[in-house]
């Protein structure tokens, strides 16, 4: 910051630079599924956000990120089982969301935090988890669409990318991303202001329904769907989304290549280590393979 930033009290802008990629046709495909991986970035957030109840929330949050993953699959033609997405939507590891059991204090407590959520996103909080899960869907993409070899991605292949994908999210510089974010999280808080009564009948359906399931994932696996099922009541989303990808399309796709190069690397290393492990490990027995079976 300059002395003379400093002595007016402004900071530096956060304005994105345009930077080109190394090559430009090598990400072409991502930009496919962009305009999904935003608007559920945002909502995932968002949803989560509006249930003020421990476990509840990230829940909520989850199931949004597993249903977007699982549309990702499904236009890229990759098999994954729903117990899969489960698993890599879920931002933390076992299964206790899964197994929790909320109480009816949800349904009051969501009752009273409509409004002061919504404000906490007109203010731009959240927008570093939602520049994660763009990141992190963006990686799941390029994986589904130029890496995976074929056959479903199995529990054991969905826990080797989450932590190889979480492992490059981790380590990428989002401060650009999180600004950008951070306006699309602002115009959706604006907007949700705007009419919050059907926003609320929706959310508190879904709570009541995954209450009274004791967390039944079936019941409930995307919570994305339900709040934006009816026609005509998405325009609080797209205008948050629209300006989401204009900001990211002045960014260029040079931060995308930095992203995807680290993923791809990371997974080499985990198939080479793994290939390294096996020459190291003895040949098993006859009777070892029989008892393994």
């Amino acid at each position: 910051m300059s002395d003379e930033e400093k002595r007016q009290g402004t900071s530096p802008s956060v304005e994105a630079e345009r930077v080109e990629t190394r090559d430009p046709k090598r990400l072409a495909h991502l930009a496919a599924n962009r305009a999904i991986i935003v608007k559920r970035s945002l909502l995932a957030t968002a949803l989560g956000a509006a249930v003020p109840v421990p476990v509840m929330d990230e829940y909520i949050a989850g199931r949004v990120r597993a249903g977007l993953l699982m549309r990702i699959a499904q236009h890229r033609n990759v098999d994954l089982p729903t117990s899969s997405a489960d698993l890599l939507g879920d931002p933390r590891e076992g299964s206790a969301v899964r197994n929790a059991t909320i109480t009816a204090i949800t349904l009051i407590a969501l009752k009273l935090a409509w409004r002061k959520i919504f404000a906490l996103l007109a203010a731009g909080r959240g927008a570093e988890e939602m520049a994660t899960n763009f990141q992190f869907a963006t990686i799941f993409d390029h994986y589904c669409a130029s890496m995976h070899v074929g056959g479903p991605i199995d529990r054991q292949r969905a826990s080797e990318l989450r932590k190889a994908i979480h492992g490059t999210v981790d380590r990428m510089e989002k401060a650009t991303l999180t600004a950008i974010f951070r306006d699309g999280g602002r115009i959706l808080g604006r907007s949700l202001l705007e009419a919050p009564r059907w926003v609320s009948t929706r959310l508190a359906s879904l709570a009541q329904r995954w209450v009274s399931t004791r967390g039944n994932v079936s019941a409930t696996f995307d919570p994305a769907n339900d709040v934006t099922a009816a026609a005509g009541e998405t325009q609080w989303l797209d205008r948050a989304s629209n300006a989401v990808e204009e900001r990211l399309s002045i960014l260029g796709t040079d931060y995308l290549a930095i992203l995807i190069e680290d993923f791809e690397a990371r997974w080499a290393k985990r198939a080479s280590d793994a290939a390294q492990a096996a020459q190291k490990s003895p040949p098993k027995s006859a009777g070892e393979g029989h008892d393994a079976n």
